[in-house]
């Protein structure tokens, strides 16, 4: 707890200080600025915790990829980032810090306050939309507290006397406090639209003002998602996505395998091929520094949220982020953005020596992934499989620069001229949905998110249970005969902008991981997970197997029997054999899903393979610490429902040990 309370004295500063600052206002204006109880605009009240949040967005980032099994540090590596990694860190590092979260809140508290929310122009309340912004920054930073500290002090009236602090008695809050607490008046502005639209950032900026708020079912999500109630996580969820029209993209990464693989290269692959002006998934994360979308300023493209940086300290805050991955911006922001006249020394003052880099696990999981195509064959056009190509996203991700005949690595999530920290994209949202569902029992949904989407296709594929279809069809109706008309295309698997999976981002061309043709298959992967963990654990766990092949033939045996009964009438054999034929087509559905497992194993497996479609989608973003610890708290049983905890025969305390074995390479 000594780390929670060094938010002390900073906690009277509201976060109002350099007027420079693209996210901040002059706090010597207050006085001349009308109060939060008038019908005017409060933006510079919002700007004071939106240059919080750039402070608590780095640390976040640091925090959460030191911790976790995708990065490591280097010989250059500054102590502080080596305390972190090793989990050795103390009150006096730099990065370990509660009080820029608390920074966030206090902000916010003070913002909820004070702003009138019963003021109106005309028939429009002007406040509303902008209180739940606010309301979800303040979830989002006690949401970061919890996941790093546990439980932590929780207060919702503002701080600003020293009094206050030295005599505050607020009670501490694991998560599932902090949900209860919180979920109950984000719920009651959950109609709120995302303020702001059309405005960008005071300062002179032209990033998109929306774009820094975080939705409130989405917040609302995560909180329940983390909390273990998965019902209410995938509602809010669905809530969103389906209000919003937001879905998983056409985006595939450029066919860029490392060079010793080239020669492995069948003659029958054609290469990734797209439509005009489609984007490759490199270019997708290139682009974000001036146009976050390639469609102007709509939700369903590439970033929900976001938190810019500052391109030079004139300008504001400006993040570490670039340098520690080893590149610095900045000096090529200051000496005109170009390397035509650089010598080989300023060279080594771009491309800095890197402090964080991505770890063995990172790069064992990039290698290992199979790359889906389909053929070029025009007479057998058969879904194939590349063995040991890799998932293109890590080759888009971590590329190079040749300069003088001399190349550098580089991480392109922070190549911008200003580096970018992304909390939301559209795929975020769709794996949370995933992971819950998983954890409802519908590990076939989950699973479908990563390999065709969710659409109105779904009831044809083979994998694709009955008990599922009825729940998206029902209590996440995504496929509801009712909202066709508002799904459009999105939702319905026809046309150009419908709902893709988002395996085939990094793993596939355009069809290689998509129907029932493709060797993407679920038992395949759930097999896969299971040798890995049987490998991994050896004897500590064991599986549960059910053979649905039997099962099948028992029933292919009924069916034989009735035909063959002449004792019964038509009608009668009509009944008993559209009862056994409903039987068989569950089990076949069962047996495409499940394979020859219990569900629960299933289950487990599923959270493996989402634990590395995490990986590939989300590495080096500020995911990964809090990913692992909520996946290894499902797996030991803290959350709600039926499917909660991992099979009985794993032994106690699996969660614990699966994440050990994650990050056993810290020793």
């Amino acid at each position: 707890m000594k780390k929670i309370i060094l938010f002390f004295a900073g906690m009277m500063a509201l976060g109002f200080s350099s007027c420079s600052d693209m996210l901040d206002v002059d706090g010597g204006r207050q006085v001349e600025m009308p109060d939060l109880t008038q019908k005017t605009d409060s933006l510079f009240y919002v700007a004071g915790i939106m240059e919080a949040m750039q402070h608590a967005a780095e640390v976040y980032v640091i925090q959460n990829e030191l911790r976790g099994d995708l990065a490591t540090t280097t010989i250059h590596s500054d102590r502080n980032l080596q305390e972190l990694a090793d989990f050795s860190a103390t009150s006096a590092n730099k990065y370990d810090s509660a009080y820029v979260y608390y920074k966030v809140v206090n902000n916010c508290n003070y913002y909820l306050a004070h702003r009138d929310t019963a003021l109106y122009d005309g028939a429009t309340n002007v406040t509303l939309d902008e209180y739940a912004a606010v309301l979800s920054f303040r979830a989002w930073a006690y949401l970061q507290l919890a996941r790093t500290y546990g439980k932590v002090k929780f207060f919702t009236e503002p701080m600003t006397s020293l009094s206050q602090i030295q005599n505050n008695n607020s009670p501490e809050l694991d998560i599932y406090g902090i949900t209860n607490a919180l979920a109950p008046e984000l719920i009651r502005f959950k109609s709120a639209e995302i303020p702001y639209s059309g405005k960008l950032l005071p300062g002179g900026s032209n990033e998109i003002l929306s774009r820094l708020c975080i939705p409130v079912d989405v917040i609302l999500g995560d909180l329940y998602l983390e909390a273990g109630d998965y019902a209410n996580a995938a509602r809010n969820y669905y809530d969103f996505l389906f209000k919003n029209k937001i879905f998983s993209r056409n985006s595939i990464s450029s066919f860029s395998p490392k060079e010793h693989l080239y020669a492995n290269i069948p003659r029958d692959f054609g290469g990734v091929t797209f439509g005009s002006g489609t984007r490759s998934w490199s270019s997708w994360i290139s682009s974000l520094s001036t146009v976050l979308s390639p469609f102007d300023a709509t939700m369903d493209t590439g970033i929900l949220t976001y938190v810019p940086m500052a391109s030079t300290s004139l300008m504001g805050y400006t993040s570490e982020l670039s340098i520690l991955f080893g590149y610095n911006p900045y000096y090529l922001n200051s000496h005109g953005g170009s390397f035509n006249k650089f010598s080989a020394e300023e060279y080594d003052s771009v491309f800095v020596k890197k402090q964080i880099v991505p770890s063995d696990a990172y790069n064992f999981i990039a290698d290992s992934t199979d790359y889906y195509y389909q053929t070029n064959n025009p007479t057998n056009p058969q879904m194939s499989v590349m063995k040991g190509m890799g998932d293109m996203r890590a080759r888009s991700r971590v590329g190079s620069y040749s300069l003088n005949n001399v190349k550098y690595e580089i991480l392109g999530t922070y190549v911008q001229e200003s580096p970018y920290v992304f909390l939301y994209r559209p795929t975020t949202i769709w794996l949370h949905l995933a992971e819950a569902l998983n954890r409802m029992g519908y590990p076939d949904a989950a699973f479908a998110i990563l390999k065709d989407g969710i659409t109105d296709n779904m009831k044809g594929y083979s994998y694709v249970r009955e008990e599922t279809w009825n729940l998206l069809t029902t209590t996440l109706p995504f496929c509801s005969e009712d909202g066709r008309s508002e799904q459009s295309t999105v939702f319905s698997g026809s046309g150009t902008n419908h709902n893709y999976g988002i395996h085939r981002h990094g793993c596939s061309d355009n069809y290689g991981t998509s129907g029932d043709k493709s060797l993407y298959r679920m038992t395949d992967e759930v097999v896969k997970q299971i040798v890995a963990l049987k490998k991994s654990f050896g004897e500590e766990i064991t599986f549960t197997a059910v053979d649905r092949v039997a099962d099948s033939i028992r029933i292919d045996d009924e069916i034989k029997n009735v035909l063959n009964d002449e004792s019964l009438d038509e009608e009668t054999k009509a009944e008993k054999l559209a009862e056994l034929n409903a039987r068989m087509n569950k089990l076949l559905k069962e047996k495409a899903s499940l394979g020859n497992y219990d569900i629960r194993d299933v289950i487990n497996a599923v959270e493996d393979i989402l634990c590395d479609e995490y990986a590939m989608e989300f590495a080096f973003e500020g995911n990964r610490f809090a990913d692992l610890m909520r996946l290894a708290r499902n797996k030991n049983g803290k959350g709600s429902g039926e499917f909660v905890g991992s099979p009985a025969s794993y032994g106690s305390n699996f969660g614990g040990r699966w994440l050990a074995k994650k990050l056993a390479f810290k020793n």
